[in-house]
């Protein structure tokens, strides 16, 4: 019985930290992270819009075509319409958990 309860114990500390160090870890960082993943996928910015606007010294809430929720200062929405961008959509996109809004049509 008191090895159950120390065994108990133990997992108990040792994961709940684990847990909170997880979710603690995927903030506007992680979103700054893949957006700047993708605009390294880009072979083509006709005028340089995403090359000199985003950039870490600039905050990401603040970048062209980018949306945040004022809530969790997440990444909610993109809308790069009419920008005239080609590339691929690397997997780093994956990370914006909270983004809901995807729109680049030409």
């Amino acid at each position: 019985m008191g090895n159950t309860f120390l065994y108990l114990a133990l997992l108990v500390i040792f994961h709940f930290p684990m847990t909170i160090f997880c979710l603690k870890s995927t903030t506007i960082l992680t979103d700054q992270s893949a957006l700047l993943a993708f605009k390294d996928h880009l072979v083509h910015d006709p005028e340089s819009l995403l090359a000199t606007n985003w950039s870490a010294s600039t905050p990401v809430c603040n970048w062209l075509g980018v949306g945040c929720g004022s809530k969790h200062h997440r990444v909610i929405a993109l809308n790069l319409s009419g920008l005239g961008l080609v590339g691929t959509l690397p997997p780093h996109l994956g990370n914006l958990s909270f983004l809901s809004y995807f729109h680049k049509k030409q």
